[in-house]
């Protein structure tokens, strides 16, 4: 599945410029936390979400004799 980005517009209060400095900070710190914590998680689930070439669907084997 092909990811979409769709950017909304935001009301954002007006900052100073320390306080966007700050808060910048604040969220570059707690993205270092969630990819400290999450990144193999992350990987994982990005690499599953990949077709792989080795992978083929499972075909049905079908016998000539039947068990019954």
């Amino acid at each position: 599945m092909k990811r979409r980005t769709v950017l909304y517009p935001l009301s954002l209060p007006r900052l100073s410029d320390r306080s966007a400095a700050q808060l910048l900070d604040i969220l570059d710190q707690l993205q270092g936390c969630m990819r400290h914590l999450y990144a193999e998680q992350a990987w994982r689930w990005q690499r599953r979400q990949q077709p792989s070439p080795c992978r083929r669907p499972m075909q049905l084997q079908l016998d000539d004799d039947e068990p019954f």
